[in-house]
């Protein structure tokens, strides 16, 4: 698939469709920019933007622009969300990234996950007007990719709420509670029976206790 990588199988059935819609430029272009997805999607982004307004997946014979873009460009529907929402925000936050990547095909641009950890840090809201700028700086202009920016930004930019850790906590240890009891109840376990019991005992007091604290 695109997003790691394009298969032979799957370059080779682009380029098939490429020489049959040779008479359609609007989609032999996109169809191009999505075999350079790698290189630059930056302008794939832009013409999938393009698409998506004119709605030219119509007259190209798809339901919906979703399966234009799965059956056709073999993009999944989260690649997709991320490259029309990191070029939108681009178009508002960074027109000068764009028009760089315009002037010089060769200069360096952010990659797509970075644009998209600062587009979600920006609607999540979490950080103050100067932080924000920090973090836009670091991916726009000093050229930090996504695990830089998440290991510099992440906590700050996306805190996560005490009582959805607990929870989530909650609910992992429950489940392995649960697993743990199912695994020594089979009657082929390679357990003795007096310490089965022991621990099918502590397991159910936990489950009661987190129960009791839910």
């Amino acid at each position: 698939m695109l997003e790691t990588g394009v298969t032979t199988k799957t370059d080779r059935e682009m380029e098939d469709t490429m020489l049959a819609v040779a008479d359609d430029p609007e989609r032999v272009e996109v169809l191009a920019k999505a075999r350079r997805f790698k290189q630059s999607w930056i302008a794939l982004g832009e013409a999938l933007s393009a698409v998506y307004e004119r709605e030219s997946w119509v007259h190209w014979g798809y339901a919906s622009f979703e399966e234009y873009c799965r059956k056709e460009l073999h993009l999944k529907k989260a690649t997709v969300a991320k490259l029309l929402g990191s070029f939108r925000f681009l178009q508002t936050r960074a027109p000068r990234i764009l028009e760089r990547a315009e002037a010089e095909p060769s200069a360096h641009v952010p990659s797509l996950a970075a644009v998209d950890f600062v587009a979600r840090a920006a609607d999540r809201g979490a950080v103050d007007g100067d932080t924000m700028a920090e973090i836009e700086r670091a991916a726009f202009d000093e050229g930090a990719d996504a695990p830089l920016l998440s290991r510099r930004f992440k906590q700050v930019a996306f805190p996560v709420d005490e009582g959805e850790r607990i929870d989530k906590l909650r609910g992992q240890i429950t489940s392995a509670a649960r697993r743990l009891a199912a695994l020594i109840a089979e009657p082929d376990a390679p357990i003795r029976h007096d310490v089965a019991v022991a621990v099918e005992e502590s397991l159910g007091l936990l489950l009661d206790t987190l129960d009791a604290t839910n």
